[in-house]
């Protein structure tokens, strides 16, 4: 049984702490859920669903708490009580999967940690992650004091010009409509302005 334990330490803690330090790492993680819940997802937030609490992240969680429980009431007990191990161990995975769950919801509900709104992106300068093509849609990061934010995103003025905006090009936000950011190049809203 050492060795679930082990395993579930390993695991839950390495995705645990790639999540931490993928800021760090050029990660833009964090505010992905954000902004495409706006536009492309309906919450119902008044029932009471089971889907929330097998969340990837509560799933993390519980992995990484059955593990550090299981440990080290193993190394704590030598071994010798394997099935209180597991028991005492299991419930405090669950526990902390469903106290992060619990944790997370709150903050989604109270809109703590969030943006004011898609219109305070507008202005915003930005970087294509994802090519544009004239009538498609790509994908961008827009930078927001330390925060950085992915999006979908469709270029702005691009109908009948045939132009592509490719990877890396620097681009300005110009609107957000149902979650997806409408977007200009860098050098084409400057001569406008």
């Amino acid at each position: 049984m050492l060795t679930a334990y082990i395993f579930c330490l390993v695991v839950g803690g390495g995705l645990l702490a790639l999540s931490f330090f993928g800021d760090f790492l050029e990660g833009d993680v964090d505010a992905d859920g954000a902004l495409e819940i706006e536009g492309d997802v309906d919450v119902d937030a008044d029932g009471a669903d089971i889907t929330r609490l097998f969340s990837l992240r509560a799933l993390v969680y519980a992995l990484f708490g059955f593990g550090a429980a299981g440990a080290a009431l193993h190394a704590i007990w030598a071994g010798g009580r394997p099935g209180l191990t597991a028991v005492v161990a299991g419930g405090m995975g669950l526990a902390s999967g469903a106290l992060i769950s619990t944790v997370f919801g709150y903050l989604k509900r109270s809109e703590s940690g969030t943006i004011e709104g898609a219109d305070s992106l507008i202005g915003l300068r930005g970087q294509v992650r994802m090519a544009i093509t004239e009538g498609g849609i790509g994908e961008v990061r827009i930078e927001s004091g330390s925060r950085r934010f992915r999006m979908r995103a469709r270029a702005d003025d691009l109908e009948g010009v045939g132009m592509t905006l490719e990877t890396g090009r620097p681009v300005v936000v110009v609107d957000v409509k149902k979650g997806v950011a409408l977007v200009a190049p860098m050098e084409m809203k400057l001569l406008e302005d």
